[in-house]
């Protein structure tokens, strides 16, 4: 697995972490708030998808964090 993947890997538990805490599970809650489909939700915490950095804000606003504390201590390291 390359560190870019690593990393994100880490960024969705964390965002998924904060997802079971606030919306329950609820996907469909949570994509609304974060302004995406329920799919594009599920694609992401099932790592089948990456998260652009618009997505990463609304999903942190949607979390009530930032994209930045969602970040923080994550580093891309050379392979």
């Amino acid at each position: 697995m390359k560190a870019i993947d690593k990393l994100e890997t880490e960024l969705v538990d964390r965002i998924y972490k904060l997802f079971l805490i606030k919306y329950a599970g609820n996907k469909s809650s949570f994509a609304k708030a974060s302004n995406c489909t329920e799919t594009t939700i599920r694609r992401i915490l099932r790592n089948e998808q990456g998260i652009t950095i618009n997505l990463l804000i609304r999903m942190a606003d949607a979390l009530d964090t930032t994209s930045s504390e969602l970040l923080k201590d994550l580093y891309l390291k050379n392979e």
